[in-house]
Formats: C-alpha cells, structure tokens, sequence
C-alpha cells in the first residue's frame, strides 16, 4: 500500500500557485479522501485526471514554458514529464514503469533524464528546488535513457513548473525487475538506499 501524501507543510513551493488553481496533487488527494491508496490507484488516479489535459502534438517554441498540465507526443529539455514506461532490461538490476523525469537532452528516437523516484522524498524535494533554480545536483542514480519507442501510447504528462514540488509527492514509483517477461516487484526503500550509497557520485550543472 502506498504510506499517502505528505501534509501541506511539507511543500515549500518557490513558484506562487495562482489563487484558485488546484495541482494534479491536490485532485488525487481529494480522491483519495484521506485514505492510503494501493500504487495502482493512484496511477489510475493521475490517467484519469490527464485525460481532461489538452494534447499538444504541435512545434514547441523555445519562448514557451509550461504554465499549465498538457499532454505532450515528445519530450522538451528543461521540462519535466510523467510517463509509463517498458525498459529494456539486459543491462538493469530494476527500472520504474511509472517514471517522474526532468528532461536533460532529447533527442528525435530517445531521451535522456533525471528520474526524481530514485530518491526519497526529503532529497527529492532539494533536487526539484535546484532544478527550479536552474541548478542540476542530482547522483547519477537518477540519470538515464529512455526510448520513445518504450513509452506506452508515445504520450507525457508535461507538468507545469507550478506543479512541480507537489508531483513529487504523488507516491506512483513503480519499481520492478523483468526475468523472462515476469515483473517482479522491488521495494522503493531499498531503491532509495542504493541511491544514498553513491550518493555524492553526482551530476552537477548548470541548466540553459
């Protein structure tokens, strides 16, 4: 079962949420109505509510920045996306089906990316402050590839900045190993811990 979401406290947001506005975070909590939810509940959850978002399949502009929720068929640098994802796995000990990444390079057949769930929440809230800053400090953990190909439907959740300390908490890592076609769960915490081990193995920058 998923632990639900962290109090209202825990959010230091550094981008002003426009009066009236309700994040994907607040709407899933109002589903939820106070009670943990199984992961599959809340991924349930976020499909839904990004079924009301517009699709956005035109040029994206460099001027432009994510004010609001809207699904995307690519990827942007600098953006930050949810996604359902099937990984290769000849080369990974695990991956996250449901991925929450910040988008470093993309190309037209792939992507690369800081995948936020390979942290725990607390560090994860640091990374999104930098990243809101412009600042890239994340361990190498996080960083990795994805193939458009991979992605179901080929579609993004591209989540507006103002959203992006809340998405964080929406607990929908989804962590598993594929051994012949059969998934086998891993335990986010133990994710977490591996992560903590090289955690001052880092990438650090600058974002354009």
């Amino acid at each position: 079962m998923a632990t639900g979401f962290a109090t209202k406290k825990t959010i230091q947001t550094s981008r002003k949420i426009p009066e009236g506005y309700e994040t994907l975070f607040d709407l899933i909590k109002e589903r939820a109505g106070g009670e943990k939810k199984p992961f599959s509940w809340y991924r349930k959850a976020i499909k839904d509510e990004s079924g009301k978002y517009k699709i956005n399949t035109g040029p994206y502009t460099k001027d432009e920045e994510a004010k609001v929720n809207q699904i995307r068929n690519f990827t942007v640098e600098n953006h930050l996306y949810m996604f359902e994802y099937r990984a290769k796995m000849r080369w990974l000990p695990y991956y996250d089906k449901f991925p929450l990444v910040y988008v470093l390079k993309s190309s037209k057949e792939e992507f690369w990316g800081v995948n936020l769930h390979y942290l725990s929440p607390k560090k994860r809230l640091i990374a999104t402050k930098k990243l809101l800053q412009g600042k890239i400090d994340v361990p190498k953990a996080c960083f990795h590839k994805y193939i458009h190909a991979h992605v179901e439907n080929g579609l993004y959740i591209d989540l507006a900045t103002v959203e992006w300390d809340s998405a964080i908490l929406l607990p929908t890592e989804d962590f598993v190993k594929n051994i012949n076609g059969v998934f086998f769960p891993i335990d986010k915490k133990d994710v977490w811990e591996d992560t903590d081990d090289q955690f001052y193995d880092k990438i650090k920058g600058q974002k354009k």
